[in-house]
């Protein structure tokens, strides 16, 4: 048995689709039927992970970053950030009137950012957070300018927390120590499987953890260049179902 891991945006699902394509699906599946272990590892909470990756049964759900991890229909981690430095986090952006979004229990989008999803609410001052969702367990913050004040960068840093740059696109903000490439480790023991038999797939920064950790690190080609180089190997681009050509390689040259 193997461990295959797999980011959800840009890797398996392509950006403003209709969802997984079937010929992914059905390479996923195929993996399991083969006796392996499949794992979601994405940025995304758990609170709003995509409908179709719940539908897909995927063996285990490592989110946020590697900061929340479900596996056998459990959490078995839950790392949050700290309740009172989340809250001073907050009251800063509003203060420096940045946009982000608070994840975990939910996706909750701040402050002046809409929503285009109905499950995912927005509030729009620090006030209205603390009284709506003042108690929810948050295990990552999403923040979209760029560049990033420098006195909150500065924030971070001295509380220890890390900022990964997503493209110059937006920056996740995550507990030091926690990323993609913890879980991976934190998966393979859980399951006794030496870190040389897990596999990973990813196309952007928050992947990098992860590609370097992992035994064997597959790369879109739709990444850019320097995620490819933290990759063993590149493989065809999201748009031509790289990863489903990949695994029905992989499964004809293990007959």
């Amino acid at each position: 048995m193997k461990l295959f891991f797999f980011d959800y945006d840009g890797t398996l699902y392509r950006p403003r689709s209709s969802g997984i394509t079937p010929r992914v699906q059905d390479a996923l599946h195929a993996l399991q039927k083969a006796g392996h272990k499949i794992i979601l590892c994405t940025g995304r909470c758990y609170g709003n992970l995509p409908q179709e990756t719940v539908d897909l049964c995927f063996d285990g759900y490592a989110t946020a970053c590697g900061a929340a991890t479900i596996l056998d229909g459990k959490m078995a981690w839950d790392r949050r950030m700290d309740h009172a430095l989340l809250l001073e986090i907050l009251r800063l952006c509003e203060r420096l009137e940045l946009d982000g979004a608070a994840e975990g229990e939910k996706r909750v989008l701040f402050y002046r950012r809409p929503t285009h999803d109905p499950t995912v609410p927005e509030i729009h001052s620090y006030r209205e957070y603390l009284d709506q969702f003042g108690d929810m367990p948050v295990n990552k913050l999403t923040l979209f300018r760029v560049p990033m004040p420098e006195e909150l960068a500065h924030f971070f840093l001295d509380h220890n927390l890390s900022i990964i740059n997503n493209g110059d696109v937006y920056y996740e903000i995550i507990q030091k120590g926690l990323h993609k490439g913890r879980a991976i480790q934190d998966v393979a023991d859980y399951f006794g499987i030496p870190v040389s038999d897990t596999y990973c797939f990813g196309d952007s920064m928050n992947d990098a953890d992860m590609l370097r950790a992992a035994g064997h690190s597959l790369v879109v080609a739709n990444a850019p260049a320097d995620i490819q180089a933290f990759g063993s190997e590149v493989i065809p681009s999201v748009y031509d179902d790289g990863v489903a050509q990949w695994i029905e390689r992989f499964l004809a040259q293990a007959q």
